[in-house]
């Protein structure tokens, strides 16, 4: 007999799905906790059950997008092939997933404005930004000691990396009939890994 679905990662998983679409709809500012109540069809009791507050349903949300991100990177690092194709594998599957949430990019915009006065929601990011520091510097540093890329800092290029992806989508925001996700990052970051090659000049 197949184990029973634990109703409390369902229930926490329906409760942030609601919110994510009256994030989207209305924006955090407008939103209300009642709104994530009607949405999600549960009761106000069994909302606050599992978050006391708006802003611990952001933090959740935003665990869940960046979780996806880390699983991607740890995927990278158990495998065995050579730092440049990982780091462009990674890049295609953080794309497909930038693509899939295209729709939640607001409110990323919206979790980064709001971190520079929400302690909780700076802690979220930040938790991901070292994890992810953490484990996409070691594959540049992976491609430096095989001689694949150039003795650089690591850590820069992983920044570099970062910025990238970071910046498209800004940009893409500014002006989605000139910058085309897909296309632009997935060029940028090759260009920063000729750049990186031992064999280029």
């Amino acid at each position: 007999m197949s184990p029973r679905p634990d109703v409390g990662v369902e229930r926490k998983n329906q409760i942030i799905e609601a919110a994510t679409t009256v994030f989207a709809r209305l924006g955090f500012n407008q939103a209300r906790m009642d709104d994530i109540v009607e949405e999600s069809g549960l009761s106000k009791g069994t909302i606050y059950w599992y978050f006391n507050s708006k802003d611990e349903i952001i933090s959740a949300i935003l665990e869940k997008m960046m979780t996806r991100e880390i699983a991607h990177l740890d995927e990278a690092m158990m495998s065995n092939l050579s730092a440049k194709e990982n780091l462009q594998i990674f890049a295609k599957y953080i794309v497909e997933d930038i693509l899939m949430l295209k729709p939640l990019i607001p409110i990323l915009f919206e979790f980064m404005a709001l971190q520079t006065r929400n302690k909780s929601i700076q802690q979220t990011i930040n938790k991901f930004y070292m994890t992810y520091m953490e484990v996409i510097t070691p594959i540049i540093q992976q491609g430096i000691d095989r001689h694949e890329f150039r003795p650089v800092n690591a850590e820069s290029v992983a920044i570099a990396i970062g910025s990238i992806f970071e910046g498209t989508i800004l940009l893409w925001s500014y002006a989605p009939e000139i910058v085309n996700i897909e296309e632009h990052t997935q060029s940028s970051i090759n260009l920063l890994i000729e750049g990186l090659e031992l064999n280029n000049p």
